[in-house]
């Protein structure tokens, strides 16, 4: 795979610690970068791909609700609705 070079400003201070995070881990910091940008490439698509039964429960928790919205009353509501004889 070929390489770009890429040019990134930022603090003397977060330079010193990539630095060391990269001995420490003895790597190159450009390597260190590659690892941090799949790690977070990673994480938002862990966030944007949800469980099949976690989509269908925020499905089912969507609805309109207003400022004099109250939960007791809608609970109330269905189980009235539910246990009606």
């Amino acid at each position: 795979m070929a390489t770009t070079r890429l040019a990134l400003s930022m603090d003397e201070d977060v330079v010193a610690r990539a630095r060391r995070l990269a001995e420490m881990r003895d790597t190159s910091i450009s390597k260190l970068f590659v690892s941090f940008v799949c790690l977070m490439e990673q994480s938002t698509a862990a966030k944007t791909e949800l469980p099949p039964l976690t989509k269908r429960a925020l499905g089912l928790a969507k609805c309109d609700v207003t400022d004099d919205w109250d939960y007791k009353e809608v609970l109330s509501d269905a189980l009235i609705e539910k246990y009606r004889v």
